[in-house]
């Protein structure tokens, strides 16, 4: 009986294998702003409670990304940093060799907010906690929020094909 077990696993284990590496993402031409507009209306309840990092300048102010690696970005952050975290910044760099400088800073970005909400709010550092740095190709995300399977739902459904 363990041989049987231990055989039907081994090929399931295969087969698991095998599906996973079949899914490549292709990165589509939807404007990363639409994903943005998407996950204020469907995460943050309009996105009235959200500002705007509206230029390459305020980018690499807030995130210290070198404008020269980004080719289109889409970002905003909480209002009120003081009572919540909620964060999406969506770059497309130029190339691969920039996406990966770009998510060197952004996961630099989500180890602050960590480190800051361990300060002060348990509760912030959960979301945090459960958060990440993206790299899909050229894509990079940072999504920080209570919703965050939600909100990188959004992105894969619109940004890839």
């Amino acid at each position: 009986m363990k041989k049987i077990f231990v055989s039907v696993f081994a090929i399931l284990m295969c087969s698991c294998l095998l599906t996973a590496c079949g899914g490549t993402k292709t990165l589509n031409d939807t404007p990363l702003s639409d994903a943005m507009d998407k996950i204020n209306t469907e995460v943050f309840g309009g996105g009235e409670n959200m500002r705007v990092i509206d230029s390459l300048d305020k980018l690499e102010l807030y995130y210290d990304i070198d404008p020269a690696d980004v080719k289109e970005f889409a970002a905003e952050v909480a209002k009120n940093s003081a009572t919540e975290i909620d964060e999406v910044v969506l770059v497309k760099a130029v190339d691969e060799e920039a996406a990966k400088r770009v998510a060197e800073k952004l996961e630099l970005r989500l180890q602050a907010q960590k480190d800051l909400c361990a300060s002060y709010s348990a509760e912030l550092l959960a979301v945090a906690d459960k958060c990440a740095v993206r790299t899909e190709g050229v894509l990079v995300t940072l999504i920080i929020t209570e919703s965050y399977e939600e909100a990188v739902k959004i992105c894969d459904d619109l940004l890839f094909s």
